[in-house]
């Protein structure tokens, strides 16, 4: 299918600790990307219709239950990982406090779940201390990778493999993208849907949310 056609399923991971911007930047981005100038009224005026919209977004958690950021905002997502019943196209996997990041990569069902998406053709992007699952997982063996500048050495030291990348907003490897810290998800995001759809896109969605497009 047409890329400029196709309509993206994209999955956003929701865990406990989870950095609300993590999350919420890249959700943002492709909720309220749409493929024409002419468009946006109908997007900022809630009336366009689904299947005009290049992206729809959902939550995704181990369980399905309700989650607790770090900073205690309450989540409830719109799937398990057992009742998802869509096939993603991109998977967005935010990052947290790194001490709640150590503890979340010894979740071998996260691990697989992850690293199975991937393998099935998806689209994995990490943001922030996200990368640290998709190393864990192991599909960033091989691959150039960053994450948030104060979680930048414990990747190097712990995962040799891995190929750190320091001054950047975000690395693509074709399937597998991570970003730098926090709001860097948001350019990451812009950047994927140019890459998706078209740059003129991202440039009409980054002046919807008053956000510099970031063109690395």
């Amino acid at each position: 299918m047409d890329n400029m056609k196709k309509q993206w399923n994209v999955g956003i991971l929701l865990f406990d600790h989870v950095d609300v911007l993590d999350y919420s930047g890249p959700f943002e981005v492709f909720s309220l990307t749409v493929r024409e100038k002419s468009q946006v009224s109908e997007l900022l005026m809630n009336t366009i219709k689904l299947e005009d919209k290049p992206f729809v977004v959902k939550t995704i958690s181990e369980t399905g239950e309700l989650v607790t950021t770090h900073n205690g905002l309450k989540l409830l997502p719109d799937y398990s990982f057992q009742s998802l019943g869509v096939e993603l196209d991109l998977l967005i996997v935010p990052g947290g406090p790194l001490m709640a990041i150590k503890k979340g990569v010894k979740n071998k069902a996260l691990l697989n779940w992850i690293a199975s998406q991937q393998k099935t053709g998806v689209i994995v992007a990490s943001v922030c201390t996200g990368a640290l699952f998709l190393a864990e997982s192991g599909i960033l063996d091989g691959y150039k990778a960053t994450t948030n500048a104060f979680a930048l050495d414990y990747l190097e030291e712990k995962y040799r493999n891995i190929e750190v990348i320091r001054g950047v907003r975000f690395v693509d490897n074709g399937n597998v993208m991570t970003s730098a810290g926090v709001a860097a998800g948001i350019d990451m995001s812009l950047y994927i849907v140019g890459k998706l759809i078209g740059e003129e896109a991202a440039k009409i969605t980054s002046t919807t949310i008053e956000y510099p497009y970031y063109k690395q």
